[in-house]
């Protein structure tokens, strides 16, 4: 080649230098000088289609590595790892703080998430719970703008309410107009007769993407279910000794992720069904503390959720019982 080829190719004689040295001069101006590839091109006199090669060939050498100092570094780590062992579609882990409280940061990660995912007009269905109320605060302003219509996914108002009451009036919101949970089986079946509990129901079990959260019964009175007041302490321990690890809109699960057997509470819920929720697109579980790793890990053995929310701490645990 001849030095006027090779003049016209690099200003710098780029061709001239070893491979390894222009990968390295391009990385410097890349990295460290902040240089866009166009940038660089032009200091060197190469196309930017020869520096977008030459910085993938560094990468995939090793001559390039890029290390990220961040508190974020082990919570993405978390989240491709969730993703791979889980096959979930989305994981989202937040760093473990002690301030403020895990519910509130929970709720921001989760809207965060939502985001990401819901579309103009779509139709969201919620679950109960202090983590996913938060979360449907968080995303009052984009529910209202981007016109998201909300549908929960159970009986029981009043713990829907600290989300569901913040919102917009102009919201869209269709709300099941019955307890959580009723006296008896029979009531059961009568109630989800009823057109405004059958409409509900049936328009949750359409919705474009879910959000849930997930109990623990190793939260004794702190899980919601309980200090809702549809459950006792005493059904609590018992479910516990059937296998409960935790639950699901009100249905408890085993460790592997599959119902408890035998539980009359099951016939007496009122709400979509595990089975109906399991159709929905996206069903985005939101749980966090080491106490909800047993449950989180069930729910996700059980491919009850396609994505999860959850921090940096209970993430290892979830990840350490799938070992």
């Amino acid at each position: 080649m001849s030095e006027k080829k090779a003049l016209e190719e690099g200003r710098f004689a780029g061709l001239a230098l070893a491979e390894e040295e222009l990968v390295a001069r391009v990385a410097w101006c890349y990295y460290h000088d902040g240089l866009t590839q166009n940038d660089i091109g032009e200091r060197l006199g190469l196309p930017r289609l020869k520096i977008s090669r030459l910085l993938e060939k560094g990468r995939q050498s090793g001559v390039i590595r890029v290390q990220i100092n961040s508190r974020y570094e082990g919570c993405l780590a978390l989240e491709t790892e969730l993703q791979r062992v889980f096959g979930l579609r989305i994981a989202r882990v937040l760093p473990a703080l002690n301030t403020p409280p895990m519910n509130a940061r929970l709720g921001v990660g989760a809207a965060q998430t939502l985001m990401g995912v819901l579309e103009p007009g779509q139709l969201l269905a919620v679950g109960f719970g202090e983590a996913t109320m938060s979360c449907i605060q968080h995303l009052s302003g984009f529910i209202s703008s981007q016109q998201v219509r909300l549908v929960t996914l159970s009986g029981g108002v009043g713990p829907y309410m600290t989300g569901i009451g913040q919102l917009d009036a102009a919201c869209s919101i269709s709300m099941i107009p019955a307890p959580l949970r009723v006296s008896s089986p029979e009531v059961a079946e009568i109630l989800k007769k009823e057109s405004s509990v059958r409409d509900v129901i049936l328009a949750a079990s359409a919705a474009d993407v879910a959000v849930v959260g997930i109990g623990s019964v190793n939260q004794k009175r702190d899980a919601t279910i309980l200090r809702s007041g549809y459950i006792s302490e005493g059904e609590q321990l018992m479910f516990a000794r059937k296998g409960a690890v935790g639950d699901i809109l009100g249905y408890f699960l085993q460790a592997n992720g599959e119902r408890v057997e035998g539980l009359e509470i099951h016939r007496e819920l009122l709400g979509v069904t595990l089975d109906e929720l399991a159709q929905l697109p996206t069903i985005i579980g939101v749980a966090g503390g080491t106490e909800k790793a047993d449950a989180i890990y069930a729910a996700l053995k059980g491919c009850r959720i396609n994505g999860l929310v959850t921090e940096e701490t209970t993430a290892r645990a979830v990840l350490a019982l799938a070992q």
